[in-house]
């Protein structure tokens, strides 16, 4: 498929999301206790996707149509489309969506712990009377003091699921295991579902051949998405092996998809069934090109599913979200209050009808990959236009150190450079960066064409530079010193190498051009 059916596709979806708000009563939500300590009782069911891009589901929009259970579960929640993750990488979206804080704010700016005081979904749930049971990915929740669970799987006490397993019968065992230690304990439960999938390596791909039994089993999926059936989305080019690689992605995500629905199978099957509350969200966008470890479109736009019980007839919410309001959101609706300090805003004033915005912008932050290097980028994004800083775009220094130019993809593009201008502008784009760039996201969905210098962008330009500059300043962003020495004409300065923020043991890499 092309890039004009993706953009149709697209268009629906945004149709359907921009349909009238309508008010709505929900009895749980208006009835639920202010005491802290008196949480009216539901489950809490959070299920998370790694690396799945929010053009992906068929509920967003996407036409291949490799995500019937995802879609199933669609059509009985409320659906927030405009969703983005608050850092483009793994382990600081988890802790910002745990958290409901950006990064900065609570200490996990990379591969690294949020403070020792900060609360999360774990500590609260667990004062309130909880059962917390973490499945897979626990790595990316630091440290273990804020993340304490009274159960927990994926490769942790010799457990055979391990930590990236995508095993999708193993995943729904594991959950249906934890509802039970819960129920043995006469709590309700809090349950983080963490699915490994679509992450890399991908389905067919020689690496995940040898780590997943040869795509045998469990493993498999029925129906494999071949290269000639992929939509191209607009950051990429169509070029025969990032078809090939975005297929394999896909099969990925069909065997998420395979993983939830298993998952809800068991939920469905148990006493739990009408008495819980179910969300799922990836953490951020696709690992390749111009997506995850950037502040792109395609690195932050995350699909977003919320359920509970006894909610009014679900609905489509375009409004500008972000994963720090899930924490505010969910406390809301099970009626226990929200620590002071969260950064993030509750959605339920608009799915009750009483506001139909909560933001004007959506910021987005991108610090530290996970063996240190600081590739930091902050964006600021309206429905139509995004503004990009990159305070490490030099001319000299590069962007090599983060999975999405590992793969395919990346050498396709690099070898019809050679002999493409335009994609070898495209590259150039990508690996050295541009200190300060505005897109038209509705014109330009892969932000291919950068217009801050156009005369008719000035009060556009002026206005988010203005309004991205209050925002680190009232947020104590670290890059905030940096932006206003751009903003006067000087050059930024990004530390690298930093120890605070090696992960894995990793020692000092070299930096600079691409050798």
């Amino acid at each position: 498929m092309d890039r004009r059916k993706f953009l149709s596709s697209a268009t629906v979806a945004a149709t359907a999301a921009t349909l009238p708000l309508l008010a709505e009563t929900s009895a749980a939500a208006e009835s639920k206790s202010k005491d802290p300590k008196q949480a009216n009782g539901w489950n809490f069911l959070l299920i998370t996707a790694d690396d799945m891009d929010g053009s992906m589901p068929g509920f967003m929009g996407n036409a291949v149509k490799m995500t019937p259970n995802l879609d199933a579960l669609a059509q009985g929640s409320h659906r927030f489309v405009a969703t983005r993750t608050a850092a483009p990488i793994c382990q600081p979206s988890r802790e910002a969506l745990m958290t409901g804080m950006i990064p900065h704010r609570s200490g996990g700016i990379g591969f690294t712990a949020i403070d020792s005081e900060i609360p999360t979904f774990t500590t609260v749930l667990q004062d309130n009377g909880y059962f917390t049971a973490g499945i897979n990915k626990l790595q990316h929740m630091q440290p273990p003091g804020r993340f304490t669970w009274d159960w927990e799987a994926g490769g942790m006490n010799g457990d055979p699921l391990t930590w990236d397993d995508r095993n999708p019968v193993l995943m729904a065992d594991r959950v249906e295991e934890a509802m039970g230690a819960a129920r043995a304990q006469n709590k309700p439960f809090f349950i983080s579902c963490n699915i490994t999938d679509p992450h890399r390596p991908f389905y067919g791909s020689p690496e995940a051949n040898a780590q997943d039994d040869n795509q045998t089993g469990p493993y498999k999926i029925p129906h494999e998405i071949l290269p000639e059936q992929v939509v191209i989305p607009p950051h990429l080019e169509d070029l025969p092996d990032i078809r090939k690689e975005l297929a394999q992605y896909y099969n990925s995500v069909q065997r998420l998809d395979i993983a939830v629905g298993n998952v809800l199978d068991k939920l469905n099957a148990s006493p739990e069934k009408d008495n819980t509350l179910v969300l799922f969200v990836s953490d951020h966008g696709m690992p390749f090109p111009f997506a995850k470890s950037t502040c792109y479109s395609s690195g932050t736009l995350t699909p977003a599913l919320i359920k509970w019980p006894g909610m009014s007839a679900p609905r489509t919410f375009d409004a500008l979200t972000s994963n720090i309001d899930i924490l505010p959101t969910v406390l809301d609706l099970l009626g226990i209050d929200t620590p002071a300090g969260v950064d993030g805003t509750s959605w339920l004033p608009m799915i009750n009808g009483k506001v139909t915005s909560i933001r004007e912008y959506t910021f987005t932050y991108m610090n530290t990959e996970y063996n240190g290097t600081n590739y930091a980028m902050r964006g600021i994004q309206d429905h139509k236009y995004l503004m990009v800083f990159t305070p490490w775009s030099d001319g000299k220094f590069t962007l090599k150190y983060t999975d999405s130019v590992t793969g395919l993809t990346y050498k396709a593009l690099v070898a019809a450079a050679a002999g493409d201008p335009a994609v070898a502008k495209r590259v150039k784009q990508y690996t050295y960066g541009i200190p300060l760039a505005l897109y038209d996201l509705q014109k330009d969905p892969g932000q291919r064409v950068n217009i801050i210098d156009r005369p008719d962008m000035r009060a556009r330009s002026v206005q988010m530079k203005r309004a991205l500059l209050e925002h680190m300043r009232e947020t104590s962003d670290p890059q905030r010193e940096n932006f206003e020495t751009f903003l006067r004409g000087g050059k930024p300065v990004v530390k690298q190498n930093e120890r605070r923020y090696q992960h894995y043991g990793i020692v000092e890499v070299p930096v600079g051009p691409v050798g």
